[in-house]
C-alpha cells in the first residue's frame, strides 16, 4: 500500500505540516540540476517551491525543465517518488488548484500543468 504523500510516478505536492517527508530534501535549484543531469533519486523531497512563484522566469524555467524530463522520469524503473513540500493550503479554483500562503494565492498549474488531482486535503498529485 502506498503511503499518503509518497506516490511513485507522480509529483506529490504536500502540506509539509500534514505529511511525512522524505529524508532526502533538496532546494528547487538542486532539483533542477538533478533534472538536467538525469540524476533524480528514487525518493526526493523538493523544498522552497512557495518561494519562486513571484519570479515568472523561475517558474517558467522549472516548468519547462520538468516537462522536458517527463518521459525520462516516466520510463525509469523503479518510478521515482518526488515530493514538493509547501507551507499553506490548497484552494480549488474552477479546474485549477492554488496554493494559499499568507494572503497570497499561487496557481499550481503554472508549474505542474492542468492535470492536478486532489488526493486528500493537504495532498495533490500531478503526472510527470
Amino acid at each position: 500500500m502506498v503511503e499518503h504523500g509518497k506516490l511513485s510516478g507522480e509529483y506529490n505536492i504536500v502540506d509539509e505540516d500534514e505529511y511525512d517527508l522524505f529524508d532526502h530534501q533538496v532546494p528547487i535549484e538542486e532539483f533542477q540540476n538533478m533534472l538536467r543531469e538525469d540524476d533524480v533519486p528514487d525518493e526526493v523531497c523538493v523544498v522552497g517551491l512557495d518561494g519562486i512563484f513571484d519570479d515568472n522566469d523561475a517558474v517558467s524555467e522549472l516548468s519547462k525543465l520538468m516537462d522536458r524530463q517527463a518521459n525520462t522520469l516516466e520510463n525509469r524503473r523503479p518510478l521515482p517518488a518526488i515530493q514538493f513540500a509547501v507551507e499553506g493550503t490548497f484552494q480549488r479554483r474552477q479546474r485549477d488548484f492554488e496554493l494559499q500562503t499568507g494572503g497570497d494565492l499561487y496557481r499550481l498549474s503554472r508549474i505542474f500543468g492542468p492535470q492536478i488531482e486532489r488526493r486528500s486535503s493537504g495532498w495533490l498529485t500531478a503526472p510527470f
